[in-house]
């Protein structure tokens, strides 16, 4: 008899990745996302690697590069890629956030990564402010598409499926919504579900 291959569910093992404000506004400090827009797993930390992004004030056509995550020493082939945002004033419809990530073997933060990437939460601008051309070396885009709707009105997608190159990555957010993001991070946070197939 064949052997099936099954979808295990989100065990803690590979972690989900949540890339959110850790350090001042997700979840910190007193503040806490709406349960709708909350996409983690639980919320103990026990299925979960927390990897600081802080998106406060995005402005539009600007970047931001999260710290440098770790998928662990196994990880899955692919990766569910969702996100929760919430924007300012009222976006273009249709218009997009995009989504990128550079990927490498190295462990340390500034070192072996593409795209003048520094493995740190900061402003990213590629090679010498040359961010529309420099992003096209990263893994990528992958596309938030806006609605128009603003503060109040978090936006979830379910974006698509990525597969890991390296086991360390950083991920970038490029702002084209037509407007800034929302003044806190409260309320944003972006995920890599692990798809783990089992034999059966």
């Amino acid at each position: 008899m064949a052997n099936k291959l099954l979808i295990t569910p989100l065990d803690g093992t590979p972690k989900q990745i949540v890339f959110a404000d850790h350090g001042t506004d997700f979840d910190t400090g007193g503040n806490s996302p709406t349960a709708a827009n909350d996409l983690r797993i639980t919320s103990d930390g026990s299925f979960e690697t927390n990897v600081q992004l802080d998106l406060t004030d995005l402005a539009d056509a600007a970047a931001r590069q999260s710290a440098k995550f770790d998928l662990g020493a196994h990880w899955a082939r692919s990766y569910a890629l969702r996100a929760a945002i919430e924007i300012s004033n009222a976006p273009t419809a249709g218009a997009v956030i995009e989504l990128y990530f550079g990927w490498t073997p190295n462990s340390t933060a500034a070192n072996g990564n593409p795209g003048a990437l520094t493995g740190s939460d900061a402003a990213y601008t590629g090679y010498n402010s040359n961010l529309a051309a420099t992003v096209l070396q990263l893994d990528g885009p992958y596309v938030i598409v806006c609605t128009a709707d603003y503060t109040g009105t978090v936006q979830v997608a379910e974006i698509g499926i990525i597969k890991p190159r390296g086991r360390y990555g950083i991920l970038v957010v490029k702002n084209e919504s037509g407007d800034a993001l929302h003044s806190d991070a409260v309320e944003s946070n972006i995920v890599l579900d692990p798809i783990v197939d089992e034999s059966q």
